[in-house]
């Protein structure tokens, strides 16, 4: 017999539903401080947005897991501190692109071109999590402030995003569930940018909370 390595759609929703009850088991002590309500929040926002890439059979956390330790073998990371992440920024700020070398090759078409939406409404519809808790987390008044300013204005340098990042997340929320991912994703993106130099859509990843 023949084992494909790819889930099924029918694996894909068991490991996902299997993942939220062992969720909800987990998380049941983190009610206590003001710290673990974000980091509960941030976990569950995290499963809206694998749950998006899952319905195109991507396993996002995994991919940007790898890309983490690409960043890493390639030095535009020292370590997965948050403080590393704000570095890679001031980097990134001076220099426009990524340093060479570049040597990734496989991208992800899903990851590049299509942007996890209706975050908030899965949050609130799946896990009866209270939307204004959500939108005072740090991270969503961020993503609002992005989404205001590429209302307003048609082009917005990459260099708004980072210096938001930079200046506005701590060390600790740069490593929170979503937090993170999110930043890696439009890293993965701005990685892609720097080494063919194509046109990418980075301000839609970056203001995805807000939908």
């Amino acid at each position: 017999m023949y084992l494909s390595p790819h889930k099924t759609n029918r694996e894909h929703n068991m490991y996902k539903y299997f993942y939220i009850l062992l969720l909800l088991f987990s998380l049941s002590a983190c009610k206590n401080t003001e710290n673990a309500s974000d980091y509960e929040l941030y976990t569950y926002l995290k499963v809206c947005f694998e749950d998006y890439y899952l319905n195109y059979d991507v396993e996002v956390s995994t991919l940007l897991d790898k890309f983490e330790v690409l960043l890493l073998e390639e030095g535009h990371l020292v370590d997965t501190t948050g403080q590393s992440y704000k570095l890679l920024f001031k980097s990134l700020d001076q220099s426009d692109y990524f340093n060479p070398p570049l040597k990734k090759e496989d991208f992800n078409n899903v990851l590049l071109y299509k942007n996890p939406s209706n975050i908030l409404e899965c949050a609130i519809t799946v896990f009866s999590l209270d939307s204004v808790e959500i939108v005072n987390t740090q991270f969503s008044k961020i993503a609002r402030e992005i989404s205001e300013k590429t209302t307003q204005e048609e082009d917005v340098s990459i260099h708004y995003f980072f210096d938001l990042y930079q200046n506005k997340l701590t060390n600790e929320e740069i490593k929170m569930p979503y937090v993170k991912q999110s930043i890696l994703l439009l890293l993965y993106r701005w990685y892609f940018k720097s080494k063919y130099d194509r046109e990418i859509q980075i301000k839609e990843s970056a203001r995805a909370l807000k939908e």
